[in-house]
């Protein structure tokens, strides 16, 4: 079954959908960007090397092309199929993560409320600062420890989303949950989707 905006896989009866987390388009126009500079490169490198052997010069040329064609087009394609399995639903009862590991295999993590004890956002650099994207860690109960990044304490069991539009807002939003959830369950039912607007903006 594939994930939709109304259902995905693993969706329990009567669940009831938030919000569906997907990294933001600049995260894939990045990807596409990084994708493309590789295949000028390496054009460019057998055209320099086709220059200086001229017997080779029209071999070198048309590998040239051919290689830009097909990393260009292979990795256009595996950059939109990543995104799109790329995809983290946050619900009444928990929050589900659907992480592609492969080409062809894609990882589901789950947290239901009760797991959680906290929320944390930051921004990777000041610039997607500027433009209110960054990354929601939503921290399990169990130990802590810095990871590779130096941003603190994500583990196997937290489940971290990247290129979040509004992650300050959405962290904020899961700190509601949180606290409705544990303090007041009976309002859970009330919580109103988010929506990812500036404030005054939302309803």
């Amino acid at each position: 079954m594939h994930n939709t905006e109304t259902d995905f896989y693993g969706k329990q009866t009567d669940e009831r959908i938030l919000y569906i987390v997907r990294p933001h388009p600049l995260a894939t126009t990045l990807g596409l960007v990084k994708i493309y500079a590789v295949a000028i490169i390496i054009s460019v490198i057998l055209l320099i090397l086709g220059s200086q052997i001229t017997s080779l010069a029209g071999i070198f040329t048309v590998m040239a092309l051919i290689l830009f064609f097909i990393i260009v087009i292979m990795g256009t394609k595996i950059i939109f199929d990543w995104q799109k399995r790329n995809i983290a639903y946050i619900t009444d009862r928990r929050i589900v993560r659907f992480e592609p590991t492969t080409l062809f295999a894609t990882n589901a993590r789950t947290l239901s409320w009760d797991e959680v004890v906290k929320v944390k956002t930051y921004p990777p650099n000041m610039l997607w600062k500027q433009m209110a994207i960054g990354n929601v860690v939503i921290h399990a109960r169990t130990p802590a420890r810095p990871d590779d990044n130096g941003h603190g304490d994500v583990m196997a069991d937290d489940i971290e989303l990247t290129h979040v539009y509004f992650y300050r807002d959405l962290g904020n939003y899961i700190d509601k949950i949180l606290f409705t959830y544990k303090q007041k369950p009976r309002e859970v039912s009330e919580i109103r989707p988010f929506v990812p607007k500036k404030r005054g903006e939302r309803y």
